[in-house]
C-alpha cells in the first residue's frame, strides 16, 4: 500500500549543491509528466554561500535556478512526510525522510577518490551504480556481496547527453562569446582543499590565457572554504577581463565538456566523465590532496591520473597542451577503456533509472516512458 495520501505517490528528490539537482534532472522531463506522481525537491545546501540560506524562499530561489518551481520543501517538513520514493545524490542525514517505503541513491559522480564507496551507503535500499568500476569497488572493500539487490547497475544519467548527439559545441561557445573557429581548452578545478585553482591559479591562468585558444573556466561548485589561499576566486574571475577568457560559475558541467578539444584539472571526477569523449586530459599534480587525509582510500591503481598528463609548472602545462592539441590521439585506446568500465551504457542512463524507479513504485512506466523505450529500441 502506498504512503502517500490523494491516491498520487510521492517521490522526493534532494540536493545539498548545484551539482546534485544536475545529477537527476534528467530523470525529472519523464517523471513531471505523469500526473500519478507528487514530485517534491528539498535542499539542505552545504558549502552555502551568502545566495543560498536555508529558509524556503531562498530553497525556491535555487531551484528555480534549473527551471524547478513546484513541490520545492522545506526539509524539516520532508523529514516527517510519508514518502514512496527518495532520490538523493548526496549523503546528507538531515535530508533522508524518516518514513521512506524506498531510499535510492544514485551517486553524484566517479572519483578515484572513492569518498562515496563507504558504509554510508548502508542508509540507503538500492545503489543506482554509474559503471561496473563502481560495483566491483564496494565489492572489492566488503561493503556488500556479490548478488545483492540493492545493486541495480543503472549509468549516469546526467552524462547521456554527452553521447547522445544533443550538445551543440558551437552553440554552448557562442552563449559564452568564444569563437568556435578557435581550440577550447577548458579548466575545471576540484573543491577540495588544496586544489590546483587555490593553489597555483594564477600560473594556470597566465600560461593559458598566453595560448590562442578560448580557455574556459569552471570553478566546483561548491568548493570548500580554505583559509591558506588568499584570493575570492569567484570573484576574481567574475571580473577578469580577457578576449579568450570565459567563466561559468554553474553547476552544469556538461556542456562545457563537450565544447572542449582538452580538458585540464586535478582531482576531480569530471576528468573521468571526459573520458567518454575521448579527448586529452591534464592533470595540475595537487600534493596537498593527493597525500591528504582521503589518500588512503583513493584508488590510483586501477585508474586514478592514468588517462591524462600530469604537470607541475607553468612550463610543462605549456608544453603539454600544445603537445596534445597538436596529437590528441595520445592515450586515447586507454580512455576509451577507462569510460567502458566506469560508465554503464552511455545516452540510456536516464531511461533506466527511470524504468527502475517505477519498478521500486510497483507501478506501470508512463506512457513518456514507453515512447522513449520505442524510440531507442527503433
Amino acid at each position: 500500500m502506498s504512503l502517500s495520501l490523494l491516491g498520487r505517490k510521492r517521490l522526493l528528490c534532494s540536493a545539498n549543491n548545484g551539482v546534485c539537482v544536475v545529477m537527476y534532472q534528467p530523470l525529472l522531463r519523464y517523471l513531471e509528466q505523469d500526473d500519478r506522481l507528487k514530485l517534491l525537491h528539498t535542499a539542505y545546501l552545504s558549502h552555502t554561500r551568502r545566495i543560498d540560506k536555508q529558509d524556503t524562499e531562498d530553497l525556491r530561489g535555487f531551484f528555480q535556478r534549473f527551471g524547478i518551481t513546484k513541490g520545492v520543501t522545506h526539509y524539516r517538513m520532508t523529514r516527517f512526510m510519508p514518502i514512496d520514493l527518495y532520490l538523493s545524490p548526496n549523503f546528507s542525514e538531515r535530508l533522508i525522510p524518516k518514513f521512506a517505503k524506498t531510499k535510492v541513491q544514485m551517486f553524484h559522480g566517479v572519483s578515484f577518490k572513492n569518498c562515496a564507496v563507504s558504509d554510508k551507503t548502508y542508509a540507503f535500499d538500492r545503489l543506482f551504480l554509474p559503471g561496473p568500476y563502481h560495483r566491483r569497488r564496494f565489492l572489492e572493500r566488503g561493503l556488500y556481496k556479490d548478488g545483492d539487490p540493492r545493486l541495480v547497475m543503472i549509468g549516469l544519467p546526467k552524462l547521456d547527453r554527452l553521447v547522445d548527439g544533443s550538445i551543440d559545441r558551437f552553440q554552448v561557445l557562442a552563449k559564452l562569446g568564444a569563437d568556435p573557429t578557435k581550440k577550447t581548452v577548458l579548466y575545471a578545478p576540484t573543491g577540495d582543499e588544496g586544489n590546483s585553482l587555490h593553489r597555483n591559479g594564477m600560473d594556470i591562468l597566465e600560461t593559458m590565457l598566453g595560448q590562442d585558444v578560448n580557455f574556459i573556466v569552471k570553478p566546483h561548485d561548491h568548493a570548500m572554504r580554505d583559509k591558506s589561499c588568499g584570493i575570492d576566486w569567484r570573484a576574481k574571475l567574475a571580473t577578469w577581463k580577457h578576449p579568450r577568457l570565459f567563466v561559468d560559475l554553474g553547476s552544469d558541467v556538461v556542456p562545457l565538456l563537450a565544447a572542449a578539444d582538452i580538458l585540464i584539472t586535478d582531482a576531480s571526477s569530471v576528468a573521468f566523465e571526459y573520458t567518454l569523449l575521448d579527448r586529452p586530459i591534464v592533470f595540475w599534480d595537487v600534493p596537498e590532496i593527493m597525500n591528504g587525509k582521503r589518500a588512503a582510500q583513493m584508488d590510483l591503481s586501477t585508474w586514478g591520473r592514468k588517462g591524462g598528463d600530469i604537470v607541475d609548472s607553468r612550463a610543462s602545462l605549456e608544453k603539454t597542451v600544445t603537445r596534445l592539441l597538436d596529437d590528441p590521439s595520445e592515450k586515447s585506446e586507454l580512455r576509451q577503456k577507462i569510460a567502458n568500465d566506469l560508465f554503464y551504457k552511455p545516452g540510456t542512463a536516464a531511461q533506466r533509472a527511470v524504468r527502475r524507479i517505477y519498478h521500486e513504485l510497483d507501478m506501470e512506466p508512463s506512457d513518456a516512458v514507453k515512447h522513449a523505450d520505442a524510440a531507442l529500441v527503433g
